[in-house]
């Protein structure tokens, strides 16, 4: 039976201070933040921006369309909210500022300059918006790339899962085209998906970045670390959002774990089969806490 201790790692040496954001500090700053905004909705709201690879369009998890899926692991992951699909939007009705990678030719856009379409598209219920492009993402001209970014202040995020990869790229020429990804490469597409949507709308809930424990929350400097980092949230994260979400943790693991077995069901992926053993040995845990209270 595993103990709470063993369930999530630390990250030693802590940190200083001023890069922590404990769970009273988190509460305050949301308390303040709502003297000086409208009270949010219950609803997150997932745009698509086109356009996307006929092979995305198409691309299935466990019998569910690449969107449905989506939406139903958002939902699992911030139970309690209500999650919808908001119809696909061109980017080109979006004015944003473009440039071509200077290595792949490919279009990126600034990320900045889409945060204030993404607050007006979202409904008069909705917490937050999160838009989800296949075109690269910039966030300034001296950086590279961004796989997601979200803007506390427009209550909105957008994350990019067009990000070329090595195996479509080679010293910056195409080598081949999307859409004949391997089963690894799709593994990596899906999780990369998945962390970028989770991490990003819980920094719409004011999370900031995790100096605690191994964390989803974890800041990560490329794409090689932000996939070796959690999936799930460590005790001072999940307390914040639960919070929010007001949801019953055993409840979430368990639908979480629902969502995995589908991930599993349709890819060979290492990373989503560790993920739910950890889940079972934090129910697990749960169970035996709960026997010994009763």
């Amino acid at each position: 039976s595993p103990n709470s201790c063993s369930l999530f790692t630390p990250i030693l040496p802590l940190a200083h201070p001023i890069h922590r954001q404990t769970y009273a500090q988190w509460k305050y700053s949301m308390f303040v933040n709502t003297i000086f905004s409208r009270k949010r909705g219950r609803n997150l709201y997932l745009l698509p921006i086109g356009p996307f690879p006929e092979t995305i369009i198409n691309t299935e998890v466990a019998r569910l369309r690449l969107w449905n899926f989506l939406k139903d692991f958002a939902a699992a992951f911030f139970l309690g909210l209500q999650v919808h699909i908001l119809p696909e939007v061109p980017l080109d009705d979006i004015k944003c500022t473009k440039r071509v990678h200077k290595n792949t030719q490919q279009v990126q856009v600034l990320v900045g300059d889409i945060f204030p379409y993404l607050q007006k598209m979202c409904p008069p219920d909705g917490y937050s918006v999160i838009g989800v492009s296949w075109t690269d993402l910039y966030p300034s001209e001296d950086l590279n790339f961004v796989l997601g970014e979200a803007s506390f202040v427009h209550h909105s995020a957008v994350i990019s899962f067009g990000r070329f990869e090595p195996q479509l790229y080679k010293d910056g020429r195409k080598v081949r085209e999307c859409g004949i990804e391997t089963e690894d490469e799709k593994a990596s597409m899906l999780v990369k998906l998945i962390k970028s949507l989770c991490h990003e709308t819980c920094h719409l809930m004011g999370l900031s970045h995790c100096v605690f424990f191994q964390c989803l929350m974890n800041e990560s400097s490329s794409m090689e670390q932000a996939l070796q980092q959690p999936l799930f949230l460590c005790p001072v994260c999940l307390r914040k959002l639960q919070k929010i979400c007001k949801f019953e943790i055993r409840e979430r693991y368990g639908m979480l774990r629902e969502m995995l077995l589908k991930c599993c069901e349709s890819v060979e992926c290492q990373y989503f089969v560790d993920s739910m053993k950890w889940l079972d040995q934090c129910l697990s845990f749960l169970d035996n806490d709960a026997e010994r209270i009763s």
